[in-house]
C-alpha cells in the first residue's frame, strides 16, 4: 500500500516544477530513472520537501527500507529537528524495518512538533497496527483522516479491520476508499482488497491470522495453491525442489478433472515454457498449441514455469480475461504479484529463474502415482470466488 507519498504526490503545487521529470518516471514505471531525477531535484531544490517525501515513498515501494531511512536521516540533517516531516518518514522507515517501539517514538515526536501532520497520524497509526495494537491504530487514524480525508487512510483502515477479522467494517472501508480514489492505480488497488476481503470472511469467519497457507494465498489473490508443505515457509533445498515441482503438475492434472475445466489445448506464455506445456498437456488429455495460435472456443490453459508478474503474463491474462474463456497456471510464484494465477504450484521458490528451470527440467523426468485432490484445494477451487470463476462462463463450467 502506498502511504506518506500519497499526501503529497502529483499534486500540482507552486515550485514544485523540478518535480516533473521524476514524477513522469515514477508513473511510468521507471524507478531507476525516477530515483535519478529525485536525487536531481532534491540537490538542485534541497528545501521542497514533496521532493524528499516522494523519493521517500519510491524506495519504499522497492522495499529498500534501509535506504528510505538513511533518506530520511539526511532530511533530518537538513531541515532541522523542529520539523516534523523528517521525524514522520524516519518513523514510517523504522516501521517497514520491523523496528516498531523506535517508529512510535520517532512518529510521536514528529506530532510533538506539528499535532496537525496528517501524515505523521497515519504513519502511527500504520506503527500500532505493525505492532498489533490495533485499537490503538483505528483511533491514530481517526484524527489523521479529520485532518486529511484521504483514499490510503481509508485503505489502511480497511487493512486493520480485516486483520481483525471485522470483515463487514473493513468492506466497507475500502468501499469507501475505492469510491473516493481520483485514479485509476488506486481504485484498481482498493477494487483488489474489497475483493481479497469478502474472500476473507468467505472462509468460516476466521482471522486471516490463523489461515492456513493456502487459505491466505486464496484470500489474498483467489488462486489455488497446490503446494502441500506451504506451511513451512523456507524455500525447498535443491535436492527437494523438483520433487516438490512434480507433485504440484500431478495435483494440478487431478484439480483440473476435479472441476471440469476441460481445456482443449495448453499452451506456454514463453518458449521457455514449452516443455512445461507438454508435460500439463499430455497429464490432462489436451493438446499442445503455441500461444499466438489460441482462440477462445479453445477453452486454452496457459501454463508458466515462473509468474513474476512480467508483460507478457499480464498481458495473456487479459486476453483470457477478454475471451471470459480459459485459465491461468504458474508452476511457482514471486510472493506479491498482483496478477496472479488461478492455480499456484508454489510460493517458495526464490527468484533464482534460471536454477528454476533446471529443478523443473528434473521434475519433468520424475514420475509420480495419481492421487486424490486434497479437501482443502477442492473446497477452494470451488468456491463461486476463486478468480478462476470470474474468467469463464458459467454454462461451460458448471461445477
Amino acid at each position: 500500500m502506498r502511504l506518506t507519498s500519497s499526501f503529497a504526490v502529483f499534486r500540482v503545487q507552486p515550485g514544485e516544477e523540478g518535480l516533473a521529470k521524476a514524477r513522469w518516471y515514477s508513473r511510468d514505471g521507471k524507478a531507476a530513472d525516477a530515483e535519478r531525477a529525485y536525487r536531481a531535484a532534491i540537490a538542485a531544490e534541497p528545501d521542497l520537501r514533496a521532493g524528499w517525501l516522494e523519493l521517500f515513498e519510491l524506495l519504499r515501494r522497492d522495499g529498500r527500507y534501509d535506504d528510505a531511512l538513511e533518506l530520511a536521516l539526511r532530511a533530518e540533517d537538513h531541515f532541522g529537528p523542529d520539523l516534523a516531516m523528517p521525524r514522520a518518514i524516519k518513523g514510517a522507515a523504522l516501521a517497514e524495518l520491523g523496528r516498531t517501539r523506535d517508529a512510535v517514538a520517532a512518529l510521536e515526536e514528529a506530532i510533538e512538533r506539528d499535532g496537525n501532520l496528517a501524515l505523521a497520524w497515519h504513519e502511527l497509526a500504520y506503527a500500532a497496527f505493525r505492532s498489533g495494537e490495533y485499537s490503538r491504530a483505528l483511533l491514530v487514524l481517526d484524527r489523521a483522516f479529520a485532518l486529511e480525508p484521504h483514499t490510503d487512510t481509508l485503505m489502511l483502515r480497511g487493512h486493520i479491520l480485516r486483520a481483525a477479522g471485522q470483515y463487514d467494517a473493513a468492506e466497507v472501508a475500502f468501499e469507501g476508499a475505492q469510491q473516493s480514489a481520483e485514479h485509476d492505480v488506486p481504485r484498481r488497488e482498493a477494487e483488489r482488497e474489497l475483493a481479497a476481503t469478502r474472500r476473507s470472511a468467505a472462509l468460516g469467519g476466521k482471522k486471516p491470522r490463523h489461515f492456513t497457507a493456502r487459505e491466505r494465498a486464496f484470500a489474498d489473490l483467489g488462486a489455488v495453491l497446490l503446494d502441500r508443505e506451504a506451511d513451512a515457509g523456507a524455500a525447498p533445498g535443491a535436492a527437494d525442489a523438483p520433487p516438490l515441482l512434480a507433485a504440484c503438475l500431478v495435483s494440478l492434472a487431478g484439480l483440473v478433472e476435479a472441476i471440469g475445466w476441460h481445456p482443449v489445448v495448453c499452451s506456454g506464455v514463453t518458449a521457455e515454457d514449452d516443455a512445461l506445456a507438454t508435460a500439463v498437456a499430455q497429464a490432462i488429455g489436451a493438446q499442445v498449441m503455441p500461444i499466438a495460435a489460441l482462440d477462445p472456443a479453445d477453452r486454452p490453459l496457459v501454463v508458466t514455469v515462473w509468474n513474476g508478474g512480467g508483460r507478457e503474463w499480464g498481458r495473456q491474462l487479459a486476453r483470457l480475461g477478454r475471451w471470459k474463456s480459459g485459465c491461468a497456471f504458474a508452476l511457482a510464484q514471486a510472493p506479491g504479484v498482483t496478477e496472479s494465477a488461478d492455480v499456484i504450484g508454489t510460493l517458495r521458490c526464490p527468484g533464482d529463474v534460471t536454477a528454476l528451470r533446471r529443478q523443473v527440467t528434473r521434475a519433468l523426468t520424475l514420475s509420480r502415482a495419481a492421487a486424490a485432490v486434497e479437501p482443502e484445494i477442492l473446497a477452494l477451487a470451488r468456491s463461486p470466488l476463486a478468480l478462476w470463476r470470474a474468467r469463464l462462463t458459467a454454462p461451460e463450467h458448471p461445477s
